[in-house]
């Protein structure tokens, strides 16, 4: 049984992407027992990652630019910020030139250097662990606890009680395990009212080189929507080939959806040879296909959905912002900062409830919160 001085410091992660491993690093660092569970067999989220060539690279393509300050931050807090390559590259439909970074080792050390910061102060990192309720739980100070049941790849239950949560995926998913929480019935339909569009991307390794442009935008009526030329910006990387991206947004209910994936990927490559008619099949290396059914949310809510009940938080990139009118963009740069923002607030939380109790006890006051983040 955890005694109540260690519960009441005690957090649950949902989710193993870069909000949910930037939550348990900071958290684990101010000295909270860290619990962070996945589904999956691997960690990354969105920057999963795989092996090309001599080189890890995500299945979905992601870069960073000059303006994401907290990304940049943190990359500078874990050690790896000299990883970091600039290069100029060419957009279609811009005159000038845009700088884009990315890490020598692809994102991969990014992640790894948060899962150490976790396990190295004592955070435990569950794979193949899928949440399938969270619920309240009784504390013995009255504050709000909760249990997190998950099911273990062999059926087995796996139960985790922690004062706190966040949870890191799609808010649809949220309210599929939720049901049970002491949620206002105007705050969970807004939450539910949040809708999504979602992505196929392809990557794939090719030969040769077939743009100097590094993002292009696929004409109409093409099955993706852009083309994103990795190899372009940052070459001399041992891929064994030259790495594209062909991405495309679509809806559940559109046929490409549920198409296999050598279907989809002969329709892109159909499509893909329109425009370059000398490539032939013979050039592709390797290719792998990635369908995310929750890849981007639609517009931003009215209001603040991100503390739906009391030491319960949802790190969401569909919730980075509200009240704007304002296109969701797949930037990790708002995801980041609004994990560090409720990894303060978590921390500022517990610090508030230990000084209260310190001054009642006649003992120190705590350490300010400025010191973790």
């Amino acid at each position: 049984m955890m005694e109540e001085k260690d519960f009441n410091k005690s957090v649950c992660i949902i989710g193993s992407g870069l909000s949910g491993l930037t939550c348990g690093m900071y958290l684990a660092r101010a000295g909270f027992n860290v619990s962070v569970v996945e589904e999956l067999t691997s960690p990354g989220g969105l920057l999963s990652y795989t092996r090309i060539g001599r080189e890890y690279l995500e299945l979905l393509p992601h870069h960073i630019r000059k303006s994401d300050k907290a990304l940049i931050s943190l990359s500078k807090e874990m050690g790896v910020e000299d990883n970091i390559v600039w290069a100029a590259t060419k957009w279609s439909g811009l005159a000038s030139s845009r700088s884009v970074g990315y890490f020598n080792g692809g994102f991969s050390c990014l992640i790894s250097s948060l899962m150490q910061g976790i396990t190295d102060n004592g955070g435990n990192i569950l794979f193949s662990t899928t949440v399938a309720e969270i619920s309240t739980l009784a504390t013995a100070d009255g504050s709000s606890g909760y249990r997190t049941s998950c099911i273990l790849t062999n059926s087995t239950r796996y139960v985790l009680d922690s004062k706190y949560v966040i949870f890191t995926g799609s808010c649809r998913t949220f309210i599929n395990v939720s049901h049970g929480l002491p949620i206002p019935m105007d705050f969970r339909d807004t939450v539910m009212n949040i809708t999504y569009k979602a992505g196929i991307t392809a990557l794939m390794v090719l030969k040769q080189q077939k743009s100097v442009m590094f993002y292009q935008k696929a004409p109409a009526g093409m099955p993706f929507d852009s083309i994103i030329n990795h190899s372009v910006a940052f070459t001399g990387r041992d891929y064994g080939g030259s790495v594209i991206y062909l991405k495309s947004q679509c809806s559940i209910t559109d046929s490409i959806w549920i198409d296999s994936d050598a279907s989809i990927m002969d329709k892109y490559f159909a499509a893909f040879r329109k425009l370059y008619p000398s490539v032939r099949k013979s050039d592709i290396k390797s290719w792998r296909l990635t369908k995310t059914r929750y890849a981007l949310s639609t517009e931003y809510p009215q209001v603040d959905l991100t503390n739906p009940c009391e030491n319960l938080y949802v790190c969401s990139a569909g919730l980075t912002r509200y009240g704007v009118t304002d296109t969701p963009k797949n930037h990790m740069d708002p995801v980041v900062a609004l994990a560090i923002k409720i990894s303060s607030d978590i921390i500022a939380r517990a610090e508030a409830g230990n000084e209260s109790e310190s001054h009642s006890n006649g003992g120190p006051e705590v350490t300010n919160l400025t010191e973790y983040i």
